[in-house]
């Protein structure tokens, strides 16, 4: 029998290689989901959802009770997000020059009016069980790159609870009191401003394009930006 000999440097890239590949997984993105849950009397719309400078894809289910469903990309091994719920004007913040001489058109970060209505909470999955801390912005209103904001009237919530490891706490909305209190015209007015809103949205976030490919007993979701 021939002897076969493989040269130390070709076993060291090889225990390279391995470790690599290992890590890679380890990082590999993933998704979550997450659900938006109508009370049976509240008046369901749809809600804009944005995430690290793109559109989120929602599923919106007209059942008796009405829901809405999204994925977020995420890596492996994260396991805190940070969640704004608010119907406050998307604004900006422009980069300072030091010399102040040249006009700057360049984006520093998005933020909203810390002084307007907003939810703004701290999710942290600790031994598959969701510790949710609400929290409030910074003086300058700043957004976090990586926040999750859903365009909502936070006097809805109702309430925030649940997920998983695989699946974010629910976020239930009840608006029946807020319509019952409020004019029919009043009300209309309301959800014609939700939707300017994140028309304004999306000068700053990137569409993101679905495809769908069936493949013998498989369905494969494939999402890339715009």
């Amino acid at each position: 029998m021939k002897k076969i000999t493989i040269a130390p440097y070709k076993i060291l890239s090889l225990i390279f290689t391995v470790f690599s590949i290992i890590n890679s997984s380890f990082a590999a993105p993933s998704l979550i989901g997450g659900t938006i849950q109508f009370s049976k009397d509240s008046t369901a719309v749809e809600l804009n959802i944005n995430y690290s400078g793109s559109q989120i894809n929602t599923t919106f289910h007209a059942t008796s009770s009405p829901k809405i469903t999204f994925e977020i990309p995420k890596s492996n091994n994260q396991t805190h997000f940070e969640l704004l719920i608010t119907s406050a004007k998307i604004d900006y913040q422009l980069k300072e020059r030091p010399d102040q001489m040249d006009i700057q058109n360049t984006i520093d970060y998005i933020k909203i009016d810390p002084k307007s209505s907003y939810k703004y909470y701290m999710l942290d999955l600790i031994d598959d069980v969701w510790q949710i801390k609400e929290t409030i912005l910074p003086e300058t209103g700043k957004i976090s790159d990586k926040a999750i904001y859903i365009l909502c009237y936070p006097e809805w919530i109702s309430d925030f609870k649940g997920g998983s490891s695989v699946e974010f706490p629910t976020l239930y909305l009840n608006n029946s009191l807020i319509k019952e209190k409020d004019s029919d015209e009043k009300f209309e007015d309301d959800l014609k401003k939700l939707e300017l809103v994140a028309f304004d949205a999306h000068i700053f976030h990137t569409p993101t394009i679905r495809q769908v490919q069936a493949h013998e007993k498989r369905i494969l979701l494939m999402e890339s930006m715009a």
